[in-house]
């Protein structure tokens, strides 16, 4: 059912021919805001009796800017600031209330897209992250490295975008612990031509 509704969405978009192309030589600011879903993927807490608990998604809120340039069709790049909630969470564990570890980052993503006369753009690039938050300083690194790979969808100037950051370095200054960023980004936004 899901794959039906997916294929007719996918149909009905590129049936619609009312998309405006971005001219090459274009430069674009996009505000966004939006909420992303975060995990430190490999985590896990040992209990005594040697079975342990995956780490799980937790929410958190994002804003920021990014700028496009239309090199030519269909490239372009991209780059930008965003403030991001992120961080990890292991529910309840043995009756205790729900343990999280949040970490408020900067991240800053420079991305080349591959966009179409649809308003369907796909990303990918390097995203730089600094933690600005100082609680878990001890055990947490302040710079960490991640890929987002991602599409976002225009229409009138309105974009909502989609994007998946992996992490590439470890999160934990031990770095015999293999924890890294995992984070599911939503926003929406609002291209500004400049």
């Amino acid at each position: 059912m899901k794959k039906r509704l997916f294929a007719v969405l996918v149909g009905m978009l590129l049936c619609c021919n009312i998309f405006a192309q971005k001219e090459p030589g274009t430069l674009t600011l996009y505000p966004r805001v939006g909420l992303n879903l975060s995990k430190f993927s490999g985590d896990k807490i040992y209990r005594e009796s040697f079975d342990y608990v995956k780490s799980k998604f937790k929410s958190g809120f994002v804003i920021g800017a990014e700028m496009q340039y239309q090199m030519s069709f269909p490239l372009a790049i991209s780059g930008g600031v965003m403030f991001s909630q992120q961080g990890t969470s292991f529910g309840e564990i043995d009756g205790l209330d729900d343990l999280e570890i949040s970490a408020n980052n900067i991240n800053v993503p420079l991305m080349l897209v591959a966009t179409t006369k649809y308003g369907i753009s796909a990303k990918i690039g390097v995203q730089p992250e600094f933690r600005v938050s100082n609680k878990y300083d001890a055990i947490l690194n302040k710079v960490n490295c991640s890929i987002p790979i991602g599409l976002s969808y225009e229409y009138h100037n309105i974009a909502f975008d989609i994007r998946y950051n992996l992490g590439l370095t470890h999160v934990y200054k031990n770095m015999t612990d293999n924890a890294r960023n995992s984070t599911l980004m939503f926003t929406l936004g609002y291209g500004i031509d400049l």
